[in-house]
């Protein structure tokens, strides 16, 4: 049985093996951090975590954990900070999670989660990361996302979602990274995406999805952007490789199949020299290849 050490308002450990102690929970009201991650703790979540009234964090990560994540964890009206990532959990995310309203970072990543996310994560005023990747979530992406004006970092990757892209989503004036990849997501960008702004947003990767249409000449714009993966989607028509070349803050640039019958030239100027990865596969690249690729001293894979 789990006994884990106790530091004043902290309990925290490592190497520890075993369950956790339901019934030591009870007499533990006044913690306000629980960090038991990277550990080898199995069993589930006892219910009664859910009666530590000042509890701020809760780690939990990286251990054997399983079962469904508990609605009592709703409870913690202090909670900032929730991380359940690398475990065993399954079936879908608890509504009353939507109660947290302190929450800052949401981290359920690396699990079994099914089910569709739940429009009421679009209720957490101070949300500044949202973690969802690697699950089997599945439907479409709630426009009440839309509503976390707070938002830094949205990572949905490798579950099983479909729809389009919410064009609510623009809305997130604070966002800095958008990670779509490796799900079903449908439609075209050129007007789901529109309405995001320039000025913060430096992550944006929609790789592996069945996004059709033309990739938009406004990403462009996005001059922030260190790493843009549009590669292994369904695009056709214009290819924008001048305006993509000289996003000079890229660092990662992945495309790949856009359809098109007359082909694309390289630019004749370029302006990346800070570039590191660079995949521009299957597009129907025409005409020599630019001496100025040489001139990238910080490119790596090409």
């Amino acid at each position: 049985m789990l006994t884990p050490f106790l530091g004043g308002r902290e309990l925290s450990n490592r190497e520890l093996t075993g369950q956790i102690n339901a019934t030591a929970l009870t007499s533990l009201v006044f913690l306000e951090k629980i960090d038991l991650s990277n550990n080898q703790l199995y069993g589930s979540i006892p219910v009664t975590m859910g009666n530590l009234p000042s509890l701020k964090e809760l780690g939990l990560s990286r251990n054997f954990l399983k079962g469904s994540i508990p609605s009592s964890l709703g409870n913690l009206s202090s909670l900032v900070y929730l991380d359940l990532s690398r475990n065993f959990f399954s079936g879908s995310i608890p509504p009353s999670l939507g109660n947290l309203s302190s929450l800052q970072f949401l981290r359920l990543s690396r699990n079994f989660l099914n089910g569709s996310i739940p429009s009421f994560l679009g209720n957490l005023p101070f949300l500044k990361y949202l973690s969802l990747w690697c699950n089997m979530l599945s439907g479409q992406i709630p426009k009440e996302l839309g509503n976390l004006s707070n938002l830094r970092v949205m990572n949905l990757a490798f579950n099983e979602l479909t729809g389009q892209l919410p064009p609510e989503l623009g809305r997130l004036g604070s966002l800095y990274a958008l990670e779509l990849s490796s799900n079903n997501l449908s439609g075209d960008l050129q007007g789901n995406c529109s309405h995001f702004t320039s000025d913060q947003l430096g992550w944006f990767g929609v790789g592996g999805n069945r996004l059709t249409g033309q990739i938009p000449r406004f990403i462009a714009n996005w001059t922030q952007l260190y790493y843009l993966s549009l590669s292994g989607n369904d695009f056709e028509g214009e290819l924008p490789l001048e305006l993509l070349f000289n996003m000079s803050n890229l660092e990662y640039l992945y495309v790949s199949d856009v359809r098109s019958s007359a082909g694309f030239p390289f630019p004749k100027y370029a302006n990346m020299t800070g570039i590191t990865f660079l995949m521009i596969r299957n597009c129907s690249i025409s005409g020599e290849i630019p001496p100025y690729i040489g001139d990238w001293s910080s490119l790596t894979y090409l």
